[in-house]
């Protein structure tokens, strides 16, 4: 069967990975935009009677990516591929799973309807949640990068001093567990407690963190405001050392320069392109698409 990896704007560097990982072509494709803003692509590979992987994530320009995304789909189903696999390590729009208000539009399930219109398969990283896997009427599955972080870690050896995986918040607890599973430590998350009126303070719920160095994990870091705030009161209950970790750096404003003002290291995978992404995520998606 002969395989042929397309990238998106977004995911360049990543799918030229995933084609080297899984030793076949890396597709050539033209992505410009006119004048007016208007997007052109050309695909001058050739594509009849060949499984074609699209790697694209949904992140900043999230529409502009998003279109694109679904105009390469299109274009390779024209073109008569044999079956189109496509990938997007970040579903931007993730966030938006369920009404909070009365007549708001269902976003992330938007965007699962225009995908599956045009590909056969479908593969996403830590999505913000799993019942978004229930928008698509394909085979859609949810690969866990959180190992790879625990596996960063893991690396700093002896450099760790008695460590402590740490979740923002009980939602994120699994990732906390995952990470710590690999470093084979134990992990907690912040529980909130309102101290006085205004006033809210931030504990681990079961275990203590002083003289313990300590690694915050979590899916997405957008504006950085909750692990800025969970930095400091972990510093204050005496904390050794901070880390910061997530899979998704989705960094609005300066939240990397405030965070490094804080913490001693920093890290995230690169489903987005960053400043931080040094964890590739392409022997994970490699491995799910040989299965």
């Amino acid at each position: 069967m002969e395989t042929i990896v397309f990238a998106g704007s977004s995911c360049e560097v990543l799918g030229k990975e995933i084609a080297e990982e899984l030793a076949c072509e890396y597709g050539k494709v033209i992505i410009k935009r006119f004048p007016d803003g208007e997007l052109y692509l050309r695909i001058l590979s050739e594509v009849e009677r060949k499984t074609c992987i699209v790697v694209q994530s949904i992140c900043k320009p999230q529409d502009s990516n998003f279109f694109e995304l679904i105009a390469l789909q299109d274009t390779l189903k024209d073109l008569n591929a044999k079956e189109i696999i496509t990938v997007v390590p970040y579903y931007g729009y993730g966030r938006q799973d369920r009404r909070f208000n009365a007549g708001e539009c269902l976003s992330s399930k938007v965007i699962a309807e225009h995908i599956q219109q045009s590909c056969d398969k479908f593969y996403t990283i830590n999505v913000h949640k799993e019942k978004i896997l229930e928008f698509f009427n394909i085979p859609a599955k949810n690969l866990d990068a959180s190992p790879l972080l625990g596996e960063y870690f893991k690396s700093y050896g002896e450099e760790l001093h008695s460590p402590v995986v740490l979740a923002p918040d009980e939602g994120a607890i699994s990732l906390a567990k995952s990470v710590a599973k690999v470093l084979g430590c134990k992990h907690d998350y912040l529980e909130k407690k309102r101290i006085a009126p205004g006033e809210v303070e931030m504990r681990p719920k079961n275990l203590k963190v002083k003289g313990r160095d300590v690694i915050i994990v979590d899916d997405i870091i957008d504006s950085g405001g909750t692990m800025l705030k969970a930095i400091e009161m972990l510093k204050k209950q005496g904390a050794a050392g901070v880390f910061v970790a997530c899979i998704h750096a989705v960094l609005t404003g300066n939240v990397v320069t405030q965070l490094f003002s804080h913490a001693i290291d920093i890290i995230a995978t690169n489903t987005i392109p960053s400043q931080i992404s040094f964890i590739t995520v392409a022997p994970l998606i490699s491995r799910a698409l040989k299965k």
